[in-house]
């Protein structure tokens, strides 16, 4: 078959030329040419034969009706009108003829794959990306009837005798990057999240084109997610852009752009099996990390922002805490605090204060991040208490000045990405399993090792324990977190000698 393929610039074309003796049924044309609507070549290739088909059906009825003797008017405009609704109806009892011969051959998929690629070109036409080859009445006619069967055939119904039938007109549908600007705007969420759901259209774009949102089908849905998982992506990673685009398809049919949402009933592969995205720091690996340049000989690299290259990893071990929770802190965020112990005697303990403060640009996860970490005695022993004072005294507004937030404003940004290439190129711990999140992980496994409570676990770290119960009495009592962070401890760890300014 020929491909009737040409280019012009980036965007891909279908021309055909139409035989001499047809053209007086094109009104004189010579060619049927108009844009695919693509850049992409594979997208353009399945397109043109979707056309060439079209086409080839275009041409024989004109054949036909020149041999039957027919006039036909080198005008166009002497076409006989076509009635939408009965085209649309005539189209609808064809697609369900077909429907119904795929089921039988149990090919309903390749079906939906058909459906999926005629509504594209039918909308493209009616959107006045492609170039109408007919009166735009059939293409209009052809769009209510595939969007009919496509939403359980209840837009149109088949003519009767003195009823007149009746058609769903749809309406121009948008473009996904404009349903993420509805969506960014009612939900305001960070510029990060805001890319990565920009990243996840063009994935999908990449795969099937680009296309409005009303034009989207399961079919492509699904194509998408096979395309996800044919490059290796996690299960986990396949859901989250699957969710994307239900989110974005969800806020589509709460403003009745769509009736329903394509991706609904498209699941992420099962992660069942699959081996966990992080673990912890086995000893090797701790005295890899603790025992480099950085802490056996004063080195502060350039991009490791300070001291924070020394005392972020140690924070992290005994406090579980995340990176950004450390990396924000200011002075007054370190603090002491009272309480009573076991014989109501006050106490005192020093304690981290972990809090959301929006006009001071610190963040946190979710409600329960909010929270107050007791300061570990080994922590106290390297100096960090004299650490804090000194960038209290310089009137420093963060304890760890040197770090630069990365083009998100977050600001531990771009030292993880320096302790990534640090953790792997010089400390040699080269399991991608292995991150800086994964301190975290040790916090947790080295607490049970110290059969400790794990509700004052997750009042030290800042997880949702998922019992309304443990929202009642407000914050986690004081006494029974630095009670268990006196026992908590890293079997088999050395604590690396203080800086050399704390010595």
């Amino acid at each position: 078959m020929p491909t009737y393929l040409t280019k012009r610039g980036a965007t891909y074309y279908f021309r055909r030329v139409i035989p001499e003796d047809l053209r007086p049924a094109f009104g004189g044309k010579r060619e049927l040419t108009f844009s695919l609507g693509t850049k992409d070549r594979a997208e353009a290739s399945k397109r043109c034969r979707i056309e060439a088909v079209q086409t080839d059906k275009l041409l024989d009825e004109a054949r036909a009706k020149i041999a039957s003797g027919e006039a036909v008017s080198d005008k166009a405009d002497d076409a006989e009108p076509v009635d939408v609704q009965v085209y649309a109806s005539r189209a609808l009892a064809a697609l369900r003829k077909k429907r119904d011969r795929y089921a039988a051959e149990d090919r309903l998929e390749d079906f939906a794959i058909e459906l999926g690629e005629e509504l594209e070109v039918q909308q493209a036409i009616l959107d006045g990306r492609f170039e109408p080859v007919g009166p735009l009445a059939k293409a209009e006619g052809m769009r209510n009837a595939l969007r009919a069967i496509q939403t359980g055939d209840g837009a149109i119904a088949l003519p009767s005798v003195g009823v007149a039938p009746t058609v769903a007109v749809a309406t121009k549908t948008p473009m996904l990057p404009e349903l993420i600007d509805m969506w960014a705007a009612e939900r305001s969420p960070e510029a990060r999240s805001v890319d990565m759901w920009r990243r996840t259209c063009a994935m999908f774009y990449a795969v099937n084109g680009e296309k409005p949102v009303g034009a989207i089908t399961k079919a492509d849905v699904l194509a998408f997610r096979a395309h996800l998982i044919a490059k290796g992506n996690a299960p986990a990673t396949v859901d989250s852009r699957l969710n994307h685009l239900r989110s974005l398809f969800r806020i589509a049919v709460e403003q009745d752009v769509i009736p329903l949402d394509p991706a609904a009933t498209v699941k992420a592969p099962s992660a069942k099996g699959e081996a966990p995205p992080r673990r912890y720091y086995d000893a090797d690996e701790l005295k890899a990390v603790f025992g480099s340049a950085i802490y056996t000989k004063g080195e502060r690299p350039n991009r490791g922002a300070g001291e924070a290259a020394y005392w972020l990893p140690l924070l992290a071990l005994y406090t579980g805490a995340r990176l950004n929770e450390m990396g924000q802190l200011r002075p007054k965020d370190i603090l002491q605090e009272v309480y009573l112990d076991a014989d109501d005697k006050e106490q005192r303990a020093w304690v981290i204060r972990i809090t959301e403060d929006k006009q001071d640009g610190l963040t946190v996860k979710n409600p329960s991040s909010n929270r107050r970490v007791p300061i570990h005695q080994a922590l106290i022993d390297l100096g960090f208490l004299r650490f804090v004072d000194a960038a209290r005294d310089k009137g420093q507004a963060r304890i760890f000045p040197d770090l630069k937030p990365d083009r998100y404003g977050v600001i531990t940004g771009n030292w993880s990405k320096w302790y990534g290439l640090h953790l792997r190129q010089v400390c040699g711990v080269l399991d991608k399993k292995i991150t800086f999140h994964s301190f975290r992980h040790n916090f947790k496994r080295h607490w049970r090792e110290c059969d400790l409570n794990k509700a004052a676990n997750d009042a030290i770290t800042g997880h949702e324990s998922g019992s309304v119960a443990d929202k009642y009495g407000g914050d986690y009592p004081l006494r029974p977190l630095v009670e268990g962070m006196a026992r908590y401890r890293v079997p088999g760890f050395t604590l690396p000698p203080p800086p050399a300014s704390l010595r």
